[in-house]
């Protein structure tokens, strides 16, 4: 019997062989060019230095940034009447106001709004460390100074610098000194008397305004330097706002089931016509484009030349990189304002894009499927921005705009540790 069934299968095995058709190809599985490139985007890397703040990585100072970025005491009075509060009212905004969503921003708002609304849509701070520029039109070079560049504007918090020194010197003094020293040393231990003196020193006043520029010279330095640490302790602490490990990073870490098949098949499209300008493991190549999306909304202005605008600002600025109070300066040669930039804005990044809608510098979108739409017909048109080459007709199927947004959904991850998102301020 056992001679006999081994010579059946002897016979009959090699004829299922040759008659049985070969597994199925995996419709969604990606070329080893595209599992590489891919790759290239995967995982989120440890931050760079950042050279221009001694203090980025001192705990110390991220503890003191905690407070101060959510401190109802460094802004400004609203301005008008809004969903904040009544014109006039104080202790109604701090950092956090504004950056309070699953990612850190203003979720569902087309436009910031602060001490009055603003004309641009708040970006997540969460993982926006990874940012080489900050700002939509990159007017500023590094977190410390877009901190200062939000204490102050009007429709953002609407502060003064020195208004906001006084809050350091009352009520944070042990702990900025324990970083960066005696506030006033040609003056210490008569320090508070130095830096509180309404004569030296008024209680509140910013470039621009009569109590600030009647300063003596030496006095103005010696605040922007308070206002400039001040700015530095908050980058410290937005630097710790990372969040890894998205469905996306465990599927290039090997994890098949972590991503949906349609996700898959989007993320084939994905290298395909977005990686150009989303690249890297933060998605972006942090470079300004012009892509001519419309703008509309109460307030919001017809036209926002975006990098145009913002670059001579950002030259100007004390708190840039190359300026005095920047801990290592860097070269700004060649950097002008060019005719090019007319409606250029910074690539966001699409981690945890799922969760930060309405998109664009202006909130001009309120879902990814009209991102997708804006972005298949090549872009949009708006009198005297020139669009970025890149932005050209995709001719995409209904059914791989959707594999677009299911792969863009992998990307969302927000958890952070529940203490740093905790209100230390005084």
């Amino acid at each position: 019997m056992r001679r006999a069934l081994a010579l059946l299968l002897t016979v009959v095995s090699p004829a299922c062989g040759r008659n049985s058709a070969p597994p199925a190809a995996d419709p969604n599985a990606l070329t080893p060019a595209e599992r590489a490139a891919l790759a290239t985007q995967s995982p989120l890397p440890k931050l760079a230095a950042d050279p221009t703040n001694a203090v980025a990585d001192d705990p110390r100072a991220a503890a003191l940034g905690q407070m101060l970025f959510f401190d109802v005491d460094l802004a400004g009075p609203l301005l008008v009447d809004s969903e904040r509060g009544k014109a006039g009212e104080l202790r109604k905004l701090s950092c956090h106001t504004c950056h309070a969503g699953p990612a850190l921003d203003d979720p569902g708002k087309h436009v910031s709004i602060g001490g009055k609304p603003g004309t641009r849509n708040s970006p997540p701070v969460l993982n926006s460390a990874f940012y080489t520029w900050s700002n939509w039109g990159g007017k500023f070079d590094s977190h410390w100074a877009l901190a200062l560049g939000a204490l102050e504007k009007a429709d953002v918090m609407n502060g003064t610098r020195l208004a906001i020194i006084r809050v350091v010197i009352t009520q944070y003094r042990a702990e900025y000194e324990a970083l960066f020293g005696a506030l006033d040393p040609a003056l210490d231990p008569a320090l508070g008397a130095a830096l509180i003196d309404d004569k030296r020193f008024p209680a509140a006043g910013k470039p621009g305004m009569p109590a600030w520029d009647g300063m003596a010279e030496a006095d103005r330095t010696l605040a922007n330097r308070v206002f400039a640490n001040a700015g530095k302790a908050i980058a410290a602490y937005m630097r710790l706002l990372v969040a890894r490990d998205a469905p996306f990073d465990r599927w290039i870490a090997g994890e098949d089931t972590a991503i949906s098949a349609a996700a898959k098949r989007g993320a084939r499209l994905h290298v395909k016509h977005c990686k150009v300008c989303h690249d890297g493991p933060h998605f972006t190549d942090n470079k300004f484009h012009a892509l001519a999306a419309a703008q509309f909304g109460a307030g919001v202005p017809a036209v926002d030349l975006g990098r145009f605008e913002d670059v001579p600002g950002y030259l100007a600025s004390p708190f840039n990189a190359a300026g005095m109070f920047s801990d290592a300066k860097r070269d700004l040669a060649g950097l002008v304002q060019a005719p090019e930039q007319r409606g250029q804005f910074r690539t966001p990044t699409l981690r945890n894009v799922a969760v930060t809608a309405p998109y664009m510098h202006a909130g001009q979108f309120a879902t990814l499927d009209a991102v997708m739409a804006f972005y298949n017909v090549g872009g949009g048109r708006v009198d005297g921005i020139t669009k970025a080459a890149e932005m050209q007709r995709l001719e995409l199927t209904p059914e791989q705009l959707t594999d677009l947004v299911a792969f863009m959904q992998t990307l969302t991850s927000t958890t952070l540790p529940a203490a740093l998102l905790a209100d230390t301020s005084r």
